[in-house]
């Protein structure tokens, strides 16, 4: 009776147990984080009863957590990659909203700008429309900050979403300490409390939520968790220890964050975050925040820089060359943020272009004329040749310059329009050389007259020469005022008017400099045979007769003091032997004309040399045009292939622009025929033929046209002859609606990275940004399946379900009342037994 009676009590007794173990994950069926519990019955050591073993009943074991470590691993990752998706997706869609909007978003205030410079463009002297165009130009500046300032409040608000979810990590890391503290009371998992296992897991995933860990549980349960890329590093929780995250601002790229760890102890950088909340944040900052604020900083420079481009070549109203129209703010300077209008005055808009052509109304012809400037790139040299073109005072630059005997000719190059007080020397020349300077239109301004064999190899583009230009020695050797532009240009040698310094005796103090009559001094004079021919030399613009030879100093001065013995003693020119050499001077109360010795239309500089002077290309002032220099030698022995000399140079700067020279002249083109045509300027009385040209076709235009010097001159039909056209600078700003359209043209010129025009590139980012936001979109749908079936696969081996705990507990009370019926039936068994007699 009594086994029977024991083996009914330890069945209750362990189904009691059972009944309460299923009460209790009934009772937490909605308890967020509790895995479900199953208890464990055993039976009891049995019993030797004669020859055979009796059961002795059942005993409670143990209440067992049903948990799999692979699938909670798995749950937390699909968790870490579907919490990324949610940040990311509702800040892009934030973004798209902010770029599209017409109220921010650039497209319409783009459009407004675009169209209100169409309208000035139609009326460029309308006050209106000035007044409209400074308004949507304003506008334009206003939009792009307000939208670099949606940027900037994005990014602040991602920027505390990131350090209030570290904040949240720092805090749940530390709890997990403090669990893995309490877990080491216990040597193994097992023997550990179920809720306390639980709140591990629990507190793992919400960790897991916010940034994807790396775990690795000891024996006794506690967790070491990880965020770097393997477990050795960035480990944010070991045994009772966490260590803190900080986020800062990359000191390389201000707009991006870094994270240290432990940043006050031992500091570790860490890997970029990729997953959890806090990595669809930074993904979002730096995948689309960022790209997207760099492309309108980019827009906005590209488009400041064109604009600004445009309107300085630009004329305002009152003929002044424009100003920048755009410009940044000085501490953010090329960023959007920084945009602003600098013009407020609507005078101040640059519509016109800075040149304009006026049609004689006498035309007989009907071609009307359009004008407009292309810098001009022509072959050739740019500068002086070689070193000479660093000759700026102080410094002096020799070199030697050797000829082909094939050409004839080397060029020295270029002296570019702006060179000022030019002085380029022929040292020793030899017979048959000479320097020649043309222009680009070959309007031969100083040297010997050219052979037609010379001409056609000098008066070619190869050398720097416009297309079409031809020769003329209408200018050759001419003296001021009847120089080319006037230019005060010179070949021969000459001596100027000098200034000297003064002092007070008493007080040493500078006084006003004294100026000195000019002398010309020569070298070392070497005697010589043959005479010279008469119109040989040239001094002051007055032939020198011939002069029987042999040559000697004496007679050379007696030469020249007899041939200017007939002028005014205030302006006679005197020579003189001082220590072997001539020296030519000016009375000394003359302190005002200079001395030049020249060459006749029979001397060379070989002639110049013979009286002990080198030859010099004088520029005094600035050039005023840009002029090609050459040294020619006519005398290479027919058995040498070259020939060489000495060339040196100095200047005092060069500061020119061919485009501003032009417009202070007024250039008249006029037809002889259909074909022929003049360009003359009238700077200068008589005006200055710069070019004689034929009017060739434009293969690559159905209208006729001509350049020089970069202006352009567009025909709408064929001129006729007689026809005439001016050019001038356009002084009132309303003669010429060419900047305007130029501005208007650049709504559709591809100026952006990639081929696109500005609109372009600014709706290419905000698709970038909606393609973000769809793949975002599908990935969040995608990565909410595989969580959900993550949470499934836990959810059938931790969740609990109340159907089967229903039927566990029916199963369980059944086991329970059979046990207690055991009871009863040994309790009446041991009654009957008592009541025997």
């Amino acid at each position: 009776m009594s086994d029977l009676l024991s083996i009914g009590s330890s069945g209750v007794g362990a189904y009691q147990r059972a009944l309460a173990t299923v009460s209790n994950n009934i009772a937490n069926v909605n308890t967020d984080g509790y895995t479900r519990q199953d208890v464990s019955l055993a039976s009891n050591q049995p019993r030797l009863l004669g020859g055979s073993y009796l059961g002795t009943g059942a005993r409670f074991d143990s209440v067992q957590r049903q948990y799999d470590a692979f699938v909670e691993s798995n749950l937390r990752n699909s968790n870490s990659d579907l919490q990324s998706q949610k940040p990311l997706l509702s800040y892009v869609n934030r973004l798209i909203d902010v770029m599209g909007d017409e109220s921010i978003g650039l497209t319409t205030a783009m459009n407004r700008f675009f169209e209100s410079s169409r309208d000035l463009a139609s009326d460029p002297a309308s006050v209106v429309s000035r007044s409209i165009f400074v308004r949507d130009a304003d506008g334009l500046a206003a939009r792009f900050r307000q939208l670099a300032g949606q940027f900037e409040l994005l990014d602040n608000e991602t920027r505390q979403a990131v350090e209030t979810d570290v904040g949240q990590i720092n805090a749940l890391s530390g709890q997990l300490a403090l669990m893995n503290k309490q877990l080491t009371k216990h040597s193994t998992a097992a023997s550990q409390p179920s809720e306390l296992l639980d709140q591990r897991d629990l507190l793992l995933r919400e960790l897991s939520s916010l940034v994807a860990v790396k775990t690795k549980f000891e024996v006794n349960g506690a967790v070491v968790v990880s965020v770097g890329d393997t477990l050795d590093q960035g480990i944010l929780v070991n045994k009772n220890i966490s260590r803190a995250i900080t986020v800062n601002s990359s000191q390389i790229n201000p707009g991006s964050l870094e994270f240290v760890l432990d940043a006050y102890g031992s500091p570790e950088p860490m890997p970029g975050l990729t997953s959890g909340k806090i990595g669809g944040v930074i993904s979002f900052r730096d995948q689309v925040l960022s790209p997207a604020a760099d492309a309108l900083d980019t827009l906005s420079s590209a488009l400041v820089k064109e604009v600004n481009l445009v309107h300085r070549d630009g004329v305002d109203a009152e003929g002044l060359l424009g100003g920048d129209l755009f410009g940044f703010a000085a501490e953010k300077t090329g960023q959007a943020a920084g945009m602003q209008l600098l013009i407020q005055d609507a005078n101040r808009v640059a519509a016109a272009g800075q040149f304009r052509v006026i049609d004689n109304p006498l035309n007989s012809g009907t071609a009307q004329a359009r004008i407009h400037y292309i810098t001009p790139e022509f072959k050739g040299p740019t500068q002086l040749r070689g070193d000479l073109a660093l000759a700026k005072v102080p410094q002096i630059v020799t070199s030697t310059i050797n000829i082909d005997a094939n050409q004839g000719f080397a060029s020295l190059g270029l002296v570019p329009i702006g060179t000022q007080d030019l002085s380029l020397d022929l040292l020793s020349p030899k017979t048959g050389q000479t320097l020649q300077v043309l222009t680009r239109d070959g309007r031969h301004l100083l040297g010997s007259t050219l052979t037609e064999n010379q001409q056609a190899l000098l008066v070619n583009p190869g050398n720097g020469m416009e297309a079409g230009a031809t020769y003329s020695a209408q200018a050759l050797n001419k003296t001021p005022p009847a120089t080319y532009l006037g230019m005060d240009i010179f070949l021969g040698a000459q001596a100027s008017v000098s200034q000297v310094q003064q002092f007070n005796s008493k007080t040493g103090e500078a006084q006003a400099p004294l100026a000195v009559a000019a002398q010309l001094v020569g070298n070392t004079f070497v005697g010589s045979s043959g005479a010279i021919a008469a119109n040989t030399y040239q001094l002051n613009g007055q032939n020198l007769p011939a002069l029987s030879g042999p040559l000697t100093l004496g007679s050379v001065v007696n030469w020249v003091n007899t041939a200017t013995a007939s002028q005014a003693a205030s302006a006679r020119i005197t020579a003189s032997d001082v220590d072997g050499k001539l020296v030519l001077s000016r009375p000394s109360s003359n302190t005002t004309d200079d001395i030049r010795l020249g060459m006749g239309s029979a001397g060379s500089p070989a002639d110049l040399q013979r009286l002990g002077f080198d030859t010099t290309l004088h520029i005094k002032g600035s050039a005023t045009d840009d002029l090609l220099v050459f040294v020619t030698d006519t005398a290479i022995p027919s058995a040498a292939t070259s020939s060489n000399v000495e060339v040196r140079a100095q200047f005092a700067n060069i500061d020119g622009d061919m485009k501003q020279s032009l417009r202070t002249s007024t250039i008249q083109v006029s037809f002889i025929t259909s074909t022929q045509y003049t360009i003359v300027d009238s700077r200068t009385t008589p005006g200055t033929v710069l070019a004689e040209r034929s009017l060739i076709p434009d293969p690559l235009s159905a209208t006729p046209s001509l350049t020089y010097r970069g202006l352009k001159l567009e025909f709408s039909t064929s001129p006729k002859a007689g026809d005439e056209f001016t050019i001038d600078g356009n002084r009132d700003g309303i003669g010429n609606n060419e900047t305007m359209l130029r501005l208007v043209a650049l709504e559709e010129q591809r100026i952006m990275p990639g081929g696109l025009t500005v609109t372009e590139a600014y709706i290419e980012r905000v698709n970038q940004v909606g393609n973000v936001a769809r793949q975002a979109a599908i990935s969040e749908q995608a990565l909410e399946v595989v969580y959900k079936q993550a949470q499934e696969a836990r959810d059938t081996i931790s969740g609990v379900s109340l159907d089967e705990e229903a039927s566990a507990l029916v199963r369980f009370q059944q086991a329970y009342q059979a046990n207690a019926k055991v009871m009863q039936t040994a309790m009446a068994l041991f009654d009957t037994i008592l009541q025997v007699r």
